[in-house]
Order: structure tokens, then sequence, then C-alpha cells
């Protein structure tokens, strides 16, 4: 087993008792121990997953260049703290943090990197690396979607089902601007069966949806009605295995065969505002929710994090998750400011530990707990959530503080006895213009 991933980080952070090891309470002045850099000049999005990975001791990471669009990846030795390199798959894409590419371990030992524009073709594009070089990939392939109209594809999510020996390809759809996907039984070598997955209610709208798979068998997915600027969102859940989907509770909604699934059939977490009305000052519908991060427990029970928007200046971010019985939601934090007013609902983001949801990471720029300004930036926090715990009794502990540039878009990535803390630190303008690193801090170690 590894270390307790809140008792030590690596070399050179200072170890303490209490969550996340070297981080300090909101309030305080000390000192906080400078990341690891894992990628130069990349970003993400956060409806492409997984954006990195751990295989062979190694820390696997996409992004895009927010400046000049090049699709990278990073690899970095956790084993010998060593950066090994970046290796770029695709000069000049499109600077566009929707593009990053999701990654996928194969069993042969390659990987697999899935990649698209931001909805402007028809194409999503791959390559495989080599089975002893993860900075030595072989040649990009393109996979047509055929269809006439709409727009391009965009998000893509790789999961594998091993009862059916298929490789999904979660994504939004240009035709119907909706959650679809497309199968390899090859491990990514070769592409078929596009399938609507998920249908919106509003009239040719765009339901976000976030995937997470708990199970070997079956992906779990939060997804809302549409973009929280269109409407004010509810959030919903549903289980997709064994070509039907399910609720929390195991209860069968209906087989795929019979349609892709409506809102209205999936579980309803949150209740939005439900209205297309925005007052004077919102750039987005007020009290909309917009999915961000998923997990499950130990008895594989799903856990949603998700932020919603109240205005412009303030967002919350709020944990649902089912007990067995119920869902439980609560709000955890304040999310403060939107990164900037043309994408009013983008916060900085909430994360939960894949391994263990009752850790949790955010990016927020106000006090986590009491939503007061800080006077400074976007900053990282994290805390142990317990079952019962709300924004009133959470006490979250600064990663980051006094920060020359925006810390945003947690996430924690597990693998092989370690754990890493990775989100994005630097000029964040629009999702097509940033200059941004990865950076992180290990948590565990084998």
């Amino acid at each position: 087993m590894g270390a307790n991933v809140y008792s030590r980080l690596t070399a050179g952070v200072i170890a303490v008792t209490g969550l996340l090891a070297g981080c300090i309470s909101a309030q305080s002045s000390s000192p906080v121990s400078e990341p690891i850099t894992f990628m130069h000049d990349g970003g993400w999005c956060w409806f492409q997953d997984p954006r990195a990975i751990i295989r062979d001791g190694k820390l696997i990471l996409g992004g895009i260049d927010g400046q000049n669009g090049d699709v990278k990846v990073s690899v970095y030795d956790l084993a010998a703290d060593q950066d090994l390199g970046t290796v770029t798959l695709h000069e000049q894409f499109e600077a566009d943090d929707h593009n990053a590419p999701a990654l996928y371990a194969r069993p042969d030992g390659r990987l697999l990197a899935v990649y698209s524009k931001h909805a402007n073709d028809h194409f999503h594009y791959y390559r495989i690396s080599e089975p002893d070089s993860f900075l030595e990939w072989g040649e990009e392939q393109q996979f047509l979607h055929e269809y006439e109209g709409g727009w391009g594809i965009t998000y893509m999510n790789l999961y594998y089902l091993q009862n059916e020996g298929l490789l999904y390809n979660f994504f939004r759809d240009g035709k119907t601007i909706n959650p679809c996907f497309i199968t390899s039984s090859d491990q990514g070598t070769t592409w078929s069966g596009r399938t609507h997955l998920i249908t919106d209610e509003l009239g040719w709208d765009r339901p976000y949806a976030r995937y997470f798979q708990g199970k070997e068998n079956g992906v779990g997915i939060s997804f809302t009605d549409a973009h929280p600027r269109q409407y004010g969102n509810n959030l919903y859940y549903a289980e997709f295995r064994d070509g039907a989907f399910y609720r929390a509770d195991g209860k069968k909604i209906k087989d795929l065969a019979a349609g892709p699934l409506k809102p209205s059939e999936a579980e309803r977490i949150y209740r939005g505002s439900e209205t297309k009305k925005k007052p004077d000052g919102c750039e987005s519908v007020p009290n909309s929710a917009w999915c961000a991060a998923m997990a499950t427990d130990a008895d594989g029970r799903p856990v949603l994090g998700y932020s919603l928007y109240i205005n412009n200046e303030d967002h919350r971010y709020h944990i649902a998750a089912w007990n067995g019985e119920r869902w439980i939601d609560r709000e955890v934090a304040y999310a403060g400011n939107c990164l900037y007013p043309a994408e009013s609902s983008y916060t900085g983001l909430i994360a939960i530990d894949p391994e263990d949801p009752s850790r949790v990471v955010i990016s927020t720029d106000v006090n986590p707990k009491s939503g007061a300004a800080l006077g400074g930036r976007h900053e990282i926090y994290a805390a142990e959530v317990g079952s019962d715990d709300n924004v009133h009794s959470i006490q979250w502990r600064a990663v980051t503080r006094d920060s020359g540039a925006k810390n945003i878009r947690p996430m924690i990535v597990s693998g092989g006895g370690y754990k890493v803390l990775v989100w994005l630190r630097g000029d964040y303008t629009t999702y097509t213009d940033y200059t941004c690193d990865a950076v992180g801090l290990v948590l565990e170690r084998p």
C-alpha cells in the first residue's frame, strides 16, 4: 500500500499533519512549496478525459498550447523525479483548450491519444505510441464522422468496457450537438458504430456530459440540459452499461436500443432555474448547474462535483453523493468570480480524488468558506469532506497562495500506487488565448 496521500509529499515539500501535507490554512501567511512543472505551455478544458494517466511509474499528461495550438504529451518519471520530455503530436492544430487529447493505456504497453478540433471539422485524430517509449508515436490517423450539415465534433473521452471488449470514445456530435459515441474492438486502431447516446429536450441544444469509470464494465455520466449561457440547468445522472441506462440504485431506466437517453428519463440530482431568462449583468442564466467532476466511493456509489452559477461574481461548488438510499447534495465552497465574462460560468473548477471522494480540491479567488474577497488570483485549496459536511463545516487548506498567476482546473491522477495533484498555472484570457504550465505535487508513492 502507498504512503498516506495526505501525510507526505515529494522531496522538498514540508511534511505536516493533515490534508495535503505542506498546505496551509486559507488565512495563513506561511510559505507554500513550489510545485513541479509537468508541462510547459499547455492547457485543457474539463470535458475530455482521461487528460492524464500514470503508467509504469510515469505521469503522462496531454495538453494543447494556448498560443500556437500544438497538441502535446509530456512524460514525467515519478520514481526518479525526472522530466523525460514533451512530444508534439500535431503542430499548429488549433489554439483552443477544448482540443486537448484524451489518453488510454492499451494492454500491449502502448498509449492511445485521441483529439479533435472544437466543432470545426468532422474528424477525430489519433496516434499510438511505441510500447517502450511514451515519447515516440506512430503516424497520425483520422476517422471521418460522416453526416451532413451541423457543427464539427468535439470532446474526446476514452473508456474500455471489459465485458464487451470495446473501447468507447464518447464525444459531442456535430449533427445533433448531443453526446454520442463510437467504439473500437482493436484497442483504438480502427473505429465504427457512431451512436446517439443522450438527446436534448430543449430543441437542438447542447447537454454537457462528464464521464467516469468506477467499474470496469460501466461508465457513469453526469450531464446538464444545455450550456448555462442558454438555460438554467438541472444536473442529471445515469450509468451506462451493457447497452442500457441505469439509476444509481441499479434500477434499469431503458435500453439504448429504445433511443438515446432523455434528461427527463435520468435521475435529476439538482433542479436549476429551468428558464432562459438572464437578468441584467448576468451573462449566464442564474441558478444553472454545470458538471465538473466525478468519482465513486469504496462501495462503487457515484459522487458528483459541480458548479452553480449565481452571477458573474458569485459561483458555488456542490458535491452530490448517492448514499445507497438517496442523493445527498450540499454546497461545499464559494467558487468566486468567473474566469472571464464572455464565459461567465467558467470557474477554477472542483476535483475529487478518484480513489477516495472525501478528498476534494478546488480553485477559487475568494475565501472558500465565506466568499470574502481575498484580493488575489485563483488559488488551489484542499479539504476532507465528510458525508455530513457542508460549506460551514469544511476546513479548507491552501495549496497555493499569493500567486502571480491564476491556478485553475485541478485534477487528481492515480495509478500504480502513485497519486498526483495537477493543475494549470498562468495567464488565462479566453479558451483560445492562454499561456499556462501544467504544474502539481506528487501526493503518494508506492
